[in-house]
């Protein structure tokens, strides 16, 4: 097995950005669906 570079960071950089990006467009995506259709419709109250 070969070793790594040394200028080279220890983890994939690129890999967390996606990951972190895809997170954030699904948690701005439930937030709006949240406020502009469940908001909207009146919630439940007991």
């Amino acid at each position: 097995m070969s070793d790594m570079p040394a200028g080279l960071p220890k983890h994939p950089i690129g890999t967390f950005a996606f990951v972190g990006a895809y997170v954030a467009l699904f948690v701005l995506a439930w937030f709006g669906i949240y406020i502009y259709i469940f908001l909207a419709r009146q919630p439940v109250t007991p």
